[in-house]
């Protein structure tokens, strides 16, 4: 037998193609699981935060069948108010997240020497806006306080303003001083600081927005008691009175636009401006603001005071209504 030549030699048959093994096999798979879900979260997150709306709670306010509801018609806006008393007149504007309901226990502190006038501004309560884009910056809330006391003939008033509506009534002070007798500021933002760190969240786009709308009662109910140093005040009525309009999509939409657009360098630098007498009034227990904040806002306003309230809140006229409201009226009052 001949031996084999190159020509002749067996060639070894090729490996047959098995494919990735097992293990990357489960890998790929794992990733593409993974990746699908991400999509489906990042769409679901986009969707609440641009295009869904939570529905506004269905409540029957005690509140306001109590009152006598007022509603001022502007191009602006339909803003919701009331008037009670005689006298020189103050308006008294609510915090951020809140509405006039919060001044439940001021304005009868007040009635006898002056004519109150409690407002929702955009974003509160049972305001309705009319004007599409509205941007809940410092201009913005300043035009709408000075459209509203246009509205119902006030051409000068003392205003009263707690938390952000604190910092709206400061720069309305700042760029209308012949506009405002007393100014007086509770637990007010203003001070170019850092806000507290529960509200950062909503200065981020997607991230504010998912947390303004699926926002639940609950939630609202413990942000409302850490702005009290006495939480036997907050009843469960005070809870669903908040909760109620804070509930409305569009004032959902007001608390991460307020957070982003309120820029506390133009009220910080223009406190030079304020020309009218300004009372500084803070609780010694404020979680949400530092009560230091007090006394360095009133050293920033010419001749203003400033007071802390021990034993109070941020919410320091609805914490403590016995210590605040004479305070404030005797302010209003030159004593």
């Amino acid at each position: 037998m001949r031996g084999l030549t190159a020509d002749t030699a067996p060639v070894s048959a090729p490996a047959p193609d098995v494919g990735p093994g097992p293990r990357r096999r489960w890998l790929r798979r794992t990733l593409a699981t993974l990746g699908g879900l991400l999509a489906v979260l990042v769409a679901a997150a986009l969707f609440i935060a641009y295009a869904w709306q939570p529905s506004a709670t269905a409540y029957a306010s005690p509140y306001l069948a109590r009152i006598d509801s007022h509603y001022a018609d502007t191009p602006l806006a339909r803003f919701h108010y009331t008037k009670t008393g005689r006298g020189a007149p103050v308006v008294l504007v609510a915090g951020g997240g809140q509405w006039l309901y919060s001044y439940r226990d001021t304005v009868p502190a007040l009635v006898a020497d002056r004519t109150v006038y409690t407002v929702d501004l955009p974003g509160q309560g049972y305001t309705t806006l009319k004007r599409d884009g509205f941007s809940y910056d410092l201009d913005a809330m300043a035009e709408a306080l000075g459209t509203f006391m246009d509205a119902v003939g006030l051409r000068r008033a003392s205003v009263v303003g707690h938390s952000w509506g604190g910092s709206w009534s400061l720069y309305f002070a700042e760029r209308h001083p012949e506009r405002v007798d007393r100014l007086v500021l509770m637990g007010s933002t203003g001070l170019d600081v850092p806000s507290s760190w529960d509200w950062r969240p909503l200065e981020f786009p997607v991230a504010g927005e998912l947390m303004g709308k699926l926002m639940r009662r609950s939630d609202a109910a413990r942000t409302l008691r850490k702005a009290f140093a006495n939480p036997e005040r907050v009843t469960d009525e005070v809870v669903a009175e908040d909760w109620a309009p804070m509930s409305r999509p569009a004032n959902r939409e007001a608390l991460w636009a307020s957070q982003r657009n309120l820029d506390y360098s133009l009220t910080q630098r223009l406190m030079g401006r304020v020309a009218a007498p300004t009372l500084v009034l803070w609780g010694g227990e404020d979680r949400f603001d530092k009560p230091w904040q007090a006394a360095a806002m009133a050293g920033r306003i010419p001749g203003a005071t400033s007071r802390v309230l021990p034993g109070c809140g941020h919410n320091v006229h609805e914490d403590c209504p016995a210590q605040a409201n004479p305070v404030i009226a005797g302010f209003l009052n030159g004593s």
